[in-house]
């Protein structure tokens, strides 16, 4: 197949999946329909195109079967809307779609110099810079930590909570600090 018509073929089928999701959504033999269609049709041509679907069996209800395939189907405009998004070429593709290749690491310089920064800072009173060091000092903690990503967002989250009280300043420093963890 050409480039042009895999390219135009792509771009044609993720208007169809979602003019069929807005239009039929609730309707599981549409789904179940475009959902064959679809894994028929780019199996052989995008990477792990199938990985993490939902199994459809032949035993399940109707209405369960259903919401197997309008999940599989917002799963094939994501994965078609992903390959286009990576030029339409599977090189690369499966470090897009392993969330684990996402993660931005820990950077011990990036933390130094927010830290710096609050010490500098002259928009900012004494106890708020204390509070912003002291935060970013436990945040670097966490970050630095021997856990799993997903344990270490979840210590996270209370930071992200007490950031959105906060100065527009401290928030601007800290926040990209809060997604950055150690392997």
């Amino acid at each position: 197949m050409l480039e042009y018509e895999l390219k135009r073929m792509v771009n044609n089928d993720i208007d169809y999946c979602k003019k069929e999701w807005e239009d039929y959504s609730f309707d599981w033999e549409r789904m179940r329909d475009l959902f064959e269609k679809m894994i028929y049709k780019y199996t052989g041509v995008i990477d792990d195109f199938d990985r993490d679907m939902n199994v459809i069996s032949s035993y399940e209800k109707i209405n369960k079967s259903g919401d197997t395939y309008r999940e599989n189907v917002k799963l094939i405009i994501r994965r078609l809307e992903g390959f286009k998004d990576n030029g339409f070429k599977n090189e690369g593709l499966n470090n897009e779609m392993n969330p684990e290749h996402n993660i931005m690491y820990y950077d011990k310089s990036e933390f130094d110099e927010a830290r710096l920064f609050f010490e500098r800072s002259v928009h900012l009173r004494d106890e708020q810079k204390s509070e912003a060091v002291q935060k970013l000092d436990e945040i670097e903690a966490i970050c630095y930590s021997n856990i799993q990503p997903t344990e270490k967002w979840n210590k996270l989250r209370p930071y992200v909570m007490w950031l959105t009280g906060k100065n527009l300043i401290i928030v601007s420093h800290i926040l990209p600090l809060v997604m950055l963890l150690e392997k």
